[in-house]
């Protein structure tokens, strides 16, 4: 039986394997820690997920994850994973899997630094259309995210453009179409959270309130079974009310 480990709590300067040393902890959950890492030789930066042990039985998490962002490599929304590495932590052997390090801001909290805590309907329809293109790419391969949430979404305004990233995959089990639909949903809240809470949602323009639905599964669906059916309704609407 693995040991139970709520923390690494690695401090700067700690090795990650032969080639890596720790340079600050970035944040963690149920399954692990993230860290900032540098690359001794190169001096590149990346990141890596170290898995707790109680919660990788066999490395059975890791694997799979591993899998599905190999699988995922040239979705742009994802990071881009490198590879694995194994350390001993208290006795106990560790999975870190190491990825491109993503500059950003979790989605949840670059919102509420706007006035009212909440974006204007463009720069909602902005995001919400660059995170339908990118899991478009992820469903067209087959495959799911099933944790759409705005602490799981990385943004960096570049210009005109927002760049999102899909951090923090959940693993179902074998893709299905269920999954997918879920992750349809989830995209259509996050758009209704960034856009404040239900109440500021029922009084926008008829084009928005149309998209999230009142918020409910079946009509959500119903209007875009499929995340292509979301993308391309973005791009036909007209928009210019929306200014």
């Amino acid at each position: 039986m693995a040991k139970t480990i709520k923390t690494f709590d690695f401090k700067p300067g700690r090795r990650i394997g032969r080639r890596y040393l720790v340079e600050a902890r970035l944040g963690g959950g149920t399954e692990g820690e993230v860290y900032r890492i540098r690359e001794q030789d190169t001096g590149i930066v990346r990141a890596a997920k170290l898995y707790f042990p109680h919660q990788n039985l066999k490395g059975r998490r890791s694997i799979q994850h591993a899998r599905k962002l190999n699988t995922l490599r040239r979705c742009p929304i994802v990071l881009q994973y490198h590879h694995s590495e194994v350390i001993t932590v208290r006795k106990e052997q560790v999975v870190a899997l190491v990825s491109d390090l993503c500059e950003g801001e979790q989605l949840g909290s670059w919102v509420a630094r706007h006035r009212g805590k909440r974006l204007s309907p463009y720069q909602a329809l902005h995001v919400l259309y660059n995170l339908a293109r990118g899991i478009e790419a992820i469903h067209l391969l087959g495959e799911y995210h099933a944790d759409v949430h705005t602490d799981n979404i990385l943004i960096k305004p570049m210009g005109v453009r927002f760049d999102l990233t899909l951090v923090d995959f959940y693993d179902w089990g074998p893709p299905a179409a269920y999954k997918r639909k879920q992750d349809i949903r989830d995209t259509i809240e996050v758009f209704c959270e960034c856009l404040g809470n239900h109440r500021t949602c029922a009084q926008m323009h008829p084009d928005i309130r149309y998209i999230c639905g009142g918020r409910r599964r079946d009509v959500i669906l119903r209007r875009f079974p499929t995340m292509t059916a979301l993308r391309k309704h973005l791009e036909s609407f007209e928009w210019s009310g929306l200014l």
